[in-house]
């Protein structure tokens, strides 16, 4: 929205640029307080937990029968392989994270296409602030996107757009292309850590967003968590670059489903 200057006189103008200075550093304080406050809720849980396998996880569970895919007996290997290597804990605090994240991620994946069934594994590290698909469907999401996402639309926008690289055939692409080198067996977890091309980053934004709509969440969401993860940065300016998108190109485009919208966004409701 562009901002109108009623007079314009040089001391309007900087007493509006001063109002919109003093706008933008209170709302990286307020987002810099809810970062710490959760990550110490975060830490206070961890503190007591011994190293389990998660009970409720459906990584947990015995591996896929024979009629399943094999990206799906893929991912449920890597899901499992990442647990043990994250020495991931339980405790009825965290399970019942992890419930509510799976809950939100079911919704948005009910209504993809695939109509596959989706799992979601949570990484209870406060410092990673992301997540990232496996192979058939297995979704990791971390404590530091909860920390940052505002509204359980931001939570749903994100979980989509982790979908979408599922549901648009990007995975299934990268392990493929892995397979020519080594055994579907012998993959790893790290091997899906990188991210994708600009355009493939791009394309799971902008139909995340319309896959969170369609389950009934404002694509809005997508957008006030990118503009979150701005902020954040301080103004440490982006390197524009030619395989990656920029936050700000990010934004751009988010923006047109975002302010069409009329849903409304709802709080994040964490256990």
């Amino acid at each position: 929205m562009r901002f109108v200057v009623i007079q314009g006189n040089v001391g309007g103008t900087y007493l509006q640029e001063r109002r919109q200075m003093t706008d933008l550093m209170q709302r990286r304080a307020r987002l810099e307080a809810h970062v710490k406050r959760i990550v110490v809720v975060l830490a206070i849980w961890l503190i007591p937990v011994a190293v389990r396998p998660q009970a409720q996880n459906p990584a947990s569970r015995t591996l896929a029968n024979s009629q399943a895919s094999p990206e799906v007996v893929l991912g449920e290997r890597l899901a499992r392989a990442y647990e043990k290597q994250a020495g991931l804990g339980n405790t009825p605090e965290l399970a019942g994270i992890s419930g509510y994240i799976s809950s939100v991620g079911s919704r948005v994946a009910n209504a993809a296409p695939s109509r596959l069934q989706y799992h979601f594994v949570f990484d209870p590290n406060p410092a990673f602030k992301s997540a990232f698909a496996l192979a058939g469907g297995y979704i990791v999401v971390a404590a530091g996107l909860l920390a940052i996402a505002q509204t359980e639309d931001e939570l749903a926008n994100a979980l989509a757009h982790e979908i979408e690289h599922v549901e648009l055939g990007q995975v299934s692409s990268r392990v493929s292309e892995l397979a020519k080198h080594k055994e579907i067996k012998n993959l790893e977890v790290k091997e899906f850590f990188p991210g994708y091309t600009k355009e493939e980053e791009l394309a799971c934004d902008l139909n995340g967003q319309k896959l969170a709509e369609k389950a009934g969440y404002s694509p809005a969401g997508m957008l006030t968590l990118l503009e979150t993860f701005k902020a954040l940065r301080k103004g440490e300016p982006e390197e524009p670059s030619e395989k990656h998108p920029t936050l700000s190109e990010r934004i751009v485009q988010a923006e047109s489903l975002a302010r069409t919208s009329v849903q409304k966004q709802t709080p994040l409701r964490l256990p």
